[in-house]
């Protein structure tokens, strides 16, 4: 079974022709509505494949609360913390690249436990307390622990990462936050046993102490890169988790990042019919 530590959102996302200049104005052209949250994104799509999972997260007492449960394939296990739920806005222009503006509501007040999980997935939640909330999760966790530390927890610096990284088996990040780090492969290797690095349309990369492994990525027309990370992890995750080697875990991360990427919404995951399928013909 694998768990998730991170937080519950709403994203209410809004279609645009382009972003205007600062002071400017933009038309909206449409807009939806979708629940988010990288960590639950990863477990609701693995839940889509047939895996055990659960999130632990907080909520608020509003209909967001209740929209995100009835939407989320994961089990969620929450401690409510405010009278609202996180909300995200979400402005994504004709190129399918976004803007995220965060109001952190129950997100920001992330006091949840993990109570079991053979793995962990782990997301920062949009609060001051996130850090070392997580890092007593993390170090009371008996299994194995994935770090996706986003871009909060990567401006923090490589030396106050690392102490999470004592307690974490696999990062799993994007290439500019790995760049925003300055940091090598080879000193999360101190600490991990591997690295996963995305880079979009430039393919993934996976580290371990035994070498590199590199993956180009799949053809796809962006539409909606919302969420695209998400879907690699949960495609890489289910392969891992199955036993298949690094090289298919990486081509199925692939293979569900550019799902996504050609779709609308953070949870676009293609079904397991089609995951199966995708794994029978690299495997042939």
């Amino acid at each position: 079974m694998i768990s998730a530590h991170g937080p519950a959102l709403v994203d209410y996302v809004y279609f645009i022709e382009s972003f205007p200049t600062l002071g400017g104005h933009a038309r909206i052209l449409s807009a939806t509505r979708s629940p988010g949250g990288a960590g639950a994104n990863v477990v609701h799509n693995l839940a889509r494949l047939g895996l055990r999972t659960k999130l632990f997260t907080t909520l608020g007492k509003d209909s967001d609360a209740e929209y995100f449960v009835e939407n989320t394939e994961a089990e969620v296990i929450a401690e409510i913390t405010d009278k609202l739920t996180g909300k995200v806005l979400v402005f994504v222009d004709r190129t399918g690249e976004r803007t995220f503006f965060v109001q952190p509501n129950a997100a920001g007040k992330p006091f949840v436990k993990v109570k079991e999980g053979d793995y962990l997935y782990i997301d920062p939640f949009p609060s001051e307390f996130s850090f070392d909330v997580q890092r007593e999760v993390m170090e009371n966790f008996d299994g194995f622990v994935i770090l996706n530390p986003g871009y909060l927890y990567a401006t923090m610096g490589f030396k106050k990462l690392s102490e999470l990284l004592r307690f974490a088996d696999m990062v799993i990040m994007s290439s500019s936050e790995f760049e925003v780090l300055s940091a090598s492969a080879e000193d999360f290797l101190n600490f991990v046993d591997y690295l996963i690095v995305t880079m979009g349309a430039g393919g993934s990369v996976c580290y371990t102490k035994g070498g590199k492994m590199f993956e180009k990525a799949l053809k796809a027309k962006a539409v909606d890169t919302t969420g695209a990370g998400d879907a690699f992890s949960a495609g890489f995750l289910y392969a891992f988790i199955s036993g298949y080697p690094l090289e298919v875990c990486l081509k199925l991360g692939n293979f569900c990042g550019a799902y996504n990427v050609e779709r609308v919404g953070a949870r676009a995951f293609p079904s397991k019919e089609l995951v199966e399928n995708f794994l029978a013909n690299i495997l042939k």
